[in-house]
Parts: structure tokens; C-alpha cells; sequence
């Protein structure tokens, strides 16, 4: 029985949906919500298999918040959209559906709506939940998938001070792969800048250190970093870096203006350690939707910093990895399941 949870902002549809899944011997009622916020707070209680709501909860051009939500609470989700000739995303948990005019069904339509609503809840239950197809990785093997290669005699040698990685859209379990995969007592600080709302960064740092062995903590304004740590910027804050006589470097913390639309942004991480590290960082960019970090991860590039963007197989989205890419920001294109392989390669150690 697969229990679904429903979330309009009209209590009509909401009606309808209820009693075409009530009907179902294979769905199971669990309860409803009529704002996005109240959807985040009930889902821990209600425990659904998957969501069906309107796209309107979160707004089309901020995806990122529902795929996130998703991720972190093992769900799936079926979005209805109005018509507008866009074309939706495919997203591995995600399946879009256009909006049908529910106020206006007969008593016959909602019994052949039943049945289809059923099918199509199975078949995203059948094809995209995570347990068949997690978000991002682990990625099985390719017996013709490319070796990693040896790092270029010019990276080889020097002396990294930091990893940054730009990330969204299907950024908590990529993320949750890479740093798994990396393990503890990487030698250089790890920082982070993923898309999120204020919901979701602490709770993000709660689930990743339940799932991994890797320190990881919200940045903080005027902290120094340590090797083999993660510090993700706070939601709302721009993260960027300041030049310091002991340690080299510190954090900082802004509110300074959002940037590509965006507070934090990755390009302005990026920026700030072209003038702080210059070469001396590696950069990373993930899956996302956008082009934030395009522009970054060119300009470290051009400085001489090793640049990797994810390859488009292991991306949720390929967005963000596309710019870079496009921009001439990459060293390197890889899978996911190489990258972390290709830090430890850089640092001068194999994975421990």
C-alpha cells in the first residue's frame, strides 16, 4: 500500500484527489496540507510513500526546494502544472503531470481518473522512487567507462589550501555520495555552497552527519577552517574568504546583494577564493539547475586552479555543470563516482 500525502491550496481539489484515492485497493489516504510550509512540517508525522501537489507550492522557477525536500525525506512526488507550453524538467524522483480541471469531473470521471491516477502513482512508485533510482549514485561501474587519468605534472605537487563545491538542484544526496566516498581525514577544508532555503541547512547538516563519518557544520563568520572538514554556507549568507596571517585564510560571512538571483551563490564562493587562494583551490560544480558558478569557476580556472564539473550521466539536473563547462571552467568533466577518487589524486594521496 503505497500512502500518499496531498497538498493543494484548494480545498476542492484536495476533496477530489481524496476520494480518487480512496477508491484505489493500492493507495492509501494519509492526510493533506494547504501551503508548502505546512507540507515540510507534516511529512515527519504522516510518513507518506509520496506527495501530490501543485506546482504553484513552490513556483516553477524554484524547483530546487521541492527536489531537496524530497530527497531528505525519501520521497516521491507527483506535481500537477497548468498548461503554459513550458517544458518540465526530468527530474530521477519527480514526475511533472498536467493539471486537469478536477472542479468540473463527473461522477464517471473521477472513477476513470481513479484508475489512471492509480497507474501513474504506481508507475513512479515502479520507475522513479529512490530505492530503483536514487537521485544521485552510487553509480555502478562501467567496465568501458574511462580510467581516471594521472593529475597533469602541473597540478602535480601543489599545495591545495581548499575544495570548493558549487551545488542545487539534487544536491543533498550527490552530496551525501561524494563525501561518503571521500571518507575521513581529507587534508584540505571542504566548503560548500548549496541552494537551500532556511527550512532545510540545518537539517541538511543533521542528516549528512547521521550518514557519514565527515565532520560538517553551517559555516561561521570568522572561523578558521580545518583539513578534513565540510562547511556549507548558511542559508540566506554568502560565503566567502578573507586573507589571514596564521592560517592563510578565514570564512566570512555577507549579506551582501544575492547574486544570479541567488544568497548564497556559488559564484560569489568562487570569486572570493580567486582573489583569496587564486590557484591554490580546487573547485567543483555539481548538479543544479542555472548557470550559477559558470562564471567562478572560469575565472579560477583561467588563475590556475583545478576545476571539475560532474558529467551529465550522474547529474540530476544538468545545468550548472553545463555552464561551467560551456564557459571553457573545467580541468576535467567526471562521473560523480570518480570525483572523489580525483581529490584524493590531487592532494597527492589515494583514498583512504
Amino acid at each position: 500500500m503505497i500512502q500518499v500525502l496531498i497538498a493543494d491550496a484548494s480545498s476542492v481539489v484536495r476533496s477530489i484527489l481524496k476520494e480518487l484515492i480512496q477508491k484505489s485497493q493500492k493507495l492509501s489516504y494519509v492526510g493533506e496540507s494547504t501551503s508548502f510550509d505546512e507540507l515540510k512540517s507534516s511529512a515527519d508525522p504522516l510518513k507518506p510513500d509520496m506527495i501530490i501537489l501543485d506546482e504553484s507550492f513552490f513556483g516553477r522557477d524554484r524547483i530546487n526546494l521541492l527536489v531537496d525536500f524530497c530527497e531528505l525525506k525519501k520521497l516521491a512526488a507527483l506535481v500537477y502544472y497548468k498548461p503554459d507550453g513550458i517544458r518540465r524538467p526530468y527530474i530521477k524522483n519527480i514526475q511533472f503531470l498536467e493539471k486537469p480541471e478536477f472542479i468540473n469531473f463527473s461522477s464517471e470521471k473521477i472513477l476513470e481518473y481513479a484508475d489512471f491516477l492509480e497507474q501513474k502513482i504506481l508507475e513512479i512508485k515502479r520507475d522513479i522512487l529512490f530505492e530503483k533510482h536514487p537521485v544521485a549514485g552510487p553509480f555502478p561501474t562501467n567496465p568501458n567507462q574511462t580510467q581516471l587519468k594521472k593529475v597533469s605534472s602541473d597540478f602535480a605537487g601543489r599545495k591545495f589550501q581548499a575544495v570548493m563545491i558549487g551545488v542545487s538542484t539534487g544536491g543533498p544526496s550527490t552530496l551525501l555520495e561524494l563525501i561518503k566516498s571521500l571518507g575521513q581525514n581529507y587534508p584540505l577544508p571542504i566548503f560548500i555552497t548549496q541552494h537551500i532555503d532556511s527550512f532545510y541547512d540545518k537539517n541538511l547538516i543533521t542528516w549528512l552527519n547521521t550518514e557519514t563519518s565527515v565532520p560538517i557544520h553551517l559555516a561561521e563568520n570568522n572561523a578558521r577552517a580545518l583539513p578534513g572538514h565540510v562547511y556549507f554556507a548558511p542559508s540566506d549568507m554568502h560565503l566567502v574568504f578573507c586573507h589571514d596571517d596564521i592560517d592563510g585564510f578565514h570564512m566570512l560571512l555577507n549579506h551582501d546583494a544575492p547574486v544570479n538571483f541567488l544568497r548564497p551563490a556559488v559564484d560569489k564562493m568562487f570569486e572570493s577564493a580567486a582573489s583569496v587562494l587564486a590557484e591554490n583551490c580546487i573547485a567543483v560544480v555539481l548538479t543544479g539547475m542555472g548557470a550559477d558558478g559558470a562564471k567562478g569557476c572560469r575565472l579560477l580556472k583561467d588563475l590556475g586552479a583545478y576545476t571539475i564539473t560532474q558529467d551529465e550521466a550522474s547529474c540530476v539536473i544538468y545545468g550548472m555543470p553545463k555552464a561551467a563547462f560551456e564557459a571553457g571552467g573545467a580541468c576535467e568533466v567526471l562521473p560523480l563516482n570518480q570525483i572523489a577518487d580525483r581529490l584524493w589524486s590531487l592532494v597527492g594521496k589515494a583514498r583512504v
